[in-house]
């Protein structure tokens, strides 16, 4: 879905979102993404566009799912991410001009080249761009066991029962056990 930026009207374009459209499927489509990434294109919330001058203004929040697998155990899990919009878009490329201007801005500047815009696009941008760096399924995720490759803690990993654990400490262990402590 294309939107000319000449053809917002005055009190502004709002688009909402009950979760049922699928919004972003084109907009992943165009975007290259890794497959361990995926972003679900059924989205819930609300954004208002407005026009005035050289400025369009993309402000509102959407909730919606990413499917991310864990740094650490590698399973794969459900994210569920609000994102909070507050954009100015500017066409016309990355004069020197524009540049200065957008770094004297509070919000988030996008530039577009062309009269139109893909609001599908940015907003899977933004979504990607709240990908966390390291995801995790859960705050106390184990991860995997580096002797077996099984989730640590779990029945097929009885690694930890066999180990007396780091061999840095097993002197020490040695020493304790002689003493009787």
């Amino acid at each position: 879905m294309k939107i000319r930026i000449d053809e917002i009207p005055e009190d502004g374009l709002h688009l909402s979102f009950s979760g049922d459209e699928d919004f972003l499927s084109d907009a992943v489509k165009s975007i290259s993404m890794s497959g361990d990434v995926k972003i679900d294109p059924h989205l819930r919330g609300d954004i208002h566009i407005s026009h005035s001058g050289e400025e369009t203004t993309f402000v509102g929040t959407l909730t919606g799912l990413m499917h991310l697998h864990c740094s650490r155990c590698l399973g794969e899990f459900s994210l569920q991410k609000e994102l909070i919009l507050d954009l100015k878009l500017r066409s016309g490329g990355l004069a020197e001009e524009f540049r200065q201007d957008a770094d004297e801005q509070s919000t988030d500047v996008l530039y577009v080249e062309e009269q139109e815009f893909d609001p599908g696009e940015i907003i899977l941008q933004e979504f990607l761009l709240e990908i966390p760096m390291k995801p995790l399924c859960r705050e106390d995720c184990p991860g995997l066991c580096p002797r077996c490759g099984a989730l640590k803690g779990s029945t097929e990993c009885r690694c930890a029962d066999e180990s007396s654990g780091d061999p840095r400490w097993e002197a020490l262990a040695r020493l304790k056990r002689k003493t009787g402590q």
